[in-house]
């Protein structure tokens, strides 16, 4: 019922993290777990959804990946003129971490002023509202070096929030990648990273083909390094620098 609602296919190795993720879910509707899977198995909307958000892996920080990172902006936001927009859609965002940081790489590469746009999607809308307030503790910050705290957050309560000149070109939208189409077309640049591998092979397959479908032509495809051999067969062309490999349409 997981796999076909959101596409994770937790493997046989996890199976207490889907025990735990169904307790809490039946907890929360405030019914016994045997009542709560009769409604799961017939395919009640509201049970399934609530499964969903408690098993869905949120685990993410910033600046996850920073030699990523590096090269993508030498490969890419260095290099387009001011006056041409970036359009970028970071797919499966969780909690906000990774659109923001993709938001602080614009402004670092001195795209302040060229109306870039960060669309964040994700399946979860509890992690959507943490992601639109834009506050985090220390284990969200844990690789953030000092500079960049000084410049991208404030103080807010025993937090930090994101400055609002990063929130300017970041919207969150919810989104399903395993049964809903694109969210847009036409994208300079797709981020989706640690999450395919929580797919089965057939559905990262056809969530991939619908990631490369949503660039443009010459765009650029992220995906975290493990993720990588997923991408065999599909029309993308490989840039290997300094152990890092990006992907272009």
């Amino acid at each position: 019922m997981l796999e076909q609602a959101c596409g994770v296919a937790l493997s046989p190795g996890v199976r207490q993290t889907l025990a735990d993720a169904f307790g809490r879910a039946a907890r929360e509707a405030g019914l016994p777990a045997e009542r709560f899977l009769r409604r799961l198995l017939a395919g009640e909307a509201g049970s399934v959804a609530l499964l969903v958000e408690h098993a869905v892996v949120g685990e993410t920080y910033f600046y996850r990946h920073p030699d990523q990172l590096a090269v993508l902006t030498r490969a890419l936001l260095l290099r387009q003129p001011p006056d041409r927009p970036l359009r970028v859609w970071s797919a499966g965002c969780a909690t906000g971490e990774e659109p923001y940081t993709l938001a602080m790489l614009l402004l670092e590469a001195g795209r302040g002023g060229a109306a870039d746009r960060v669309l964040a999607t994700d399946v979860s809308a509890r992690a959507l509202e943490v992601a639109r307030a834009g506050q985090y503790g220390e284990w969200s910050l844990r690789r953030l070096e000092p500079a960049l705290r000084g410049r991208f957050f404030r103080p807010a309560g025993r937090g930090l929030a994101v400055v609002d000149e990063v929130r300017a070109p970041v919207e969150f939208r919810r989104h399903n990648l395993v049964t809903a189409a694109a969210p847009g077309q036409a994208f300079d640049l797709v981020v989706c990273r640690n999450v395919l591998i929580y797919f089965s092979a057939a559905t990262a397959a056809a969530v991939l083909r619908r990631l490369v479908a949503a660039l443009r032509p010459g765009g650029w495809l992220v995906v975290a390094p493990v993720e990588l051999p997923l991408l065999a067969g599909l029309p993308v062309e490989r840039r290997d620098e300094g152990g890092v490999t990006l992907l272009r349409r």
